[in-house]
């Protein structure tokens, strides 16, 4: 992917940058007439993308209604240079892109700041539906990598990706933080347990708004390795359910070991017996953003 910012570019981008005030995932410039077929629950594509699961990626399907064997899957590694803010399963709530759960805390972390993660692990899309069967192809011919920068005051963080830009950022929510929606009410959020993705039309982040959706905490791992679930968990349930009853979703294993860089050395770890499970907990746009 192309590079992130260097920290003196850093440093003028942060002394301009204005915070989301604002939070409307609808500005999403996707074509509602390719979008909306491409995401729709189809009787007619679930063949051709359950073929997915048989084929040579061998990807699993699983269910929110029972995720706790596979949530402690996603959440079996963590790079030791992984910040505790972004530990976790988080849930890309209002993503029209067709992705659903999301570990940042499996990346390959070079230092708090910088990590790198393909999207071939621990990045979930949607089962039975063309977007989500392009979405794994895409990932795994092109190899989904990823490059996460932190901005030095930890409030913004800079996604790059082959073919996406650089005008990708996180924004870490902040408490007195006041964010409201197109009507005018206050956007409920957690400090701590919610981030805001947003992409501008250029690296000015007072240019127009491409693209935006709620990241939010649903899962992870107590200091005695136990699993818990936040608040967060019963919505994203819910809002499975508004799709069509179904909370299935498309998941992505591996036995093979994956590599990963922790300061100069390389070690070579293994995770729930050899597998790296991510689940999609995405229900189909119904009408509004869900």
């Amino acid at each position: 992917p192309p590079p992130t910012m260097t920290d003196d570019e850093w440093a003028a981008w942060e002394g301009k940058a204005v915070k989301p005030e604002l939070y409307d995932p609808s500005v999403a410039t996707f074509e509602d007439w390719f979008l909306c077929p491409a995401r729709a629950r189809m009787p007619c594509c679930m063949p051709c993308c359950r073929f997915l699961c048989c084929c040579g990626l061998r990807l699993n399907r699983e269910s929110l209604h029972s995720p706790d064997e596979w949530f402690m899957r996603m959440l079996r590694e963590r790079h030791p240079n992984c910040p505790e803010e972004f530990a976790g399963i988080w849930w890309m709530k209002d993503n029209d892109a067709a992705e659903g759960l999301i570990t940042l805390q499996d990346g390959s972390w070079e230092n708090p700041r910088l990590m790198r993660k393909s999207a071939k692990y621990n990045w979930t899309v949607d089962a039975d539906n063309l977007w989500g069967a392009f979405l794994t192809a895409n990932f795994w011919v092109r190899g989904g990598n990823h490059e996460f920068s932190r901005s030095p005051s930890g409030k913004w963080v800079q996604i790059s990706a082959i073919g996406v830009g650089a005008s990708n950022f996180i924004y870490v929510i902040q408490p007195g933080d006041v964010i409201k929606k197109p009507d005018g009410t206050i956007l409920e959020t957690t400090p701590g347990e919610d981030m805001i993705r947003v992409s501008y039309k250029t690296l000015d982040n007072q240019d127009t708004v491409t693209f935006q959706y709620l990241a939010r905490r649903v899962a992870y791992l107590d200091e005695e390795g136990k699993l818990v679930k936040t608040k967060y968990y019963s919505e994203i349930v819910d809002v499975a359910r508004m799709s069509d009853g179904a909370a299935e979703a498309a998941s992505l294993t591996t036995s093979r070991a994956r590599r990963m860089r922790t300061g100069s050395a390389e070690h070579g770890l293994n995770a729930a017996g050899s597998e790296f499970v991510g689940g999609s907990a995405r229900a189909c746009k119904t009408g509004t953003h869900t």
